[in-house]
């Protein structure tokens, strides 16, 4: 990755069987800079400058092409990713750092952009940052026990909110068809008789709508 300016740390945490949320705190407490930046061991930036994601009072992300639509996908449409953020430290100092109650993985960054929307702390994707992401790495090696992780913390969440997100991209197909897409601005996105899933199919995926998602220009599809 490219040098952040001399107020603008880089941090690369890797999970060392703590939990996700706990290792990023810990280097979130290490770090001495007016600006941090969290960056999972999986994203390489590929284009742009790393200076224009440090806004003040803004949380920023670049704009993040993963390997495989569904793994690990934007938390927020043209917002928050969390496999790459930058944060002020004062934004840090106003809102916390991740809840370490979301044990192993899952919801802690869910949790941290609730908690800046309930602050009016705006969050930005900067794509003119565009960051390779191969999602999946760690949770597809874990089996069930990522799958344990996610319905625990869910509970956790719902408990701490009285709400539950909604998957952020949806794949539909026609009823009576076999292509999923995932895009809604792919040309041939159903908009009636469809069926939804939140699961990645495993084969017969738009190709439209990858060219879109590979080209950054994806509308992520959701439920109406």
């Amino acid at each position: 990755m490219a040098s952040l300016p001399h107020d603008c740390e880089k941090l690369v945490v890797v999970n060392d069987g703590t939990g996700f949320g706990r290792n990023v705190n810990r280097g979130l407490r290490l770090a001495s800079g007016d600006y941090v930046a969290v960056a999972g061991n999986d994203t390489w930036v590929v284009e742009g400058d790393v200076y224009d994601l440090c806004l003040p009072q803004t949380v920023t992300s670049p704009l993040v092409i993963g390997d495989t639509p569904g793994i690990a996908p934007a938390l927020e449409p043209e917002g928050f990713h969390g496999c790459f953020w930058v944060a002020p430290r004062s934004v840090l100092d106003r809102v916390g750092l991740l809840d370490e109650r979301f044990e192993h993985a899952f919801y802690e960054d869910d949790d941290f952009v609730a908690r800046l929307h309930a602050s009016d702390i705006a969050t930005r994707q900067i794509r003119s940052v565009r960051v390779r992401h191969v999602g999946g790495l760690t949770m597809l090696k874990l089996g069930t026990r990522a799958r344990d992780w996610l319905a625990q913390n869910e509970v956790v969440f719902r408990e701490k909110w009285g709400w539950t997100p909604s998957p952020t991209l949806v794949f539909r197909r026609p009823a009576q068809k076999d292509t999923w897409h995932y895009c809604r601005n792919c040309s041939a996105w159903p908009a009636e008789e469809y069926v939804d899933q939140a699961e990645i199919p495993s084969d017969n995926q738009c190709e439209e709508c990858r060219s879109l998602w590979d080209a950054g220009e994806c509308r992520q599809g959701g439920a109406d």
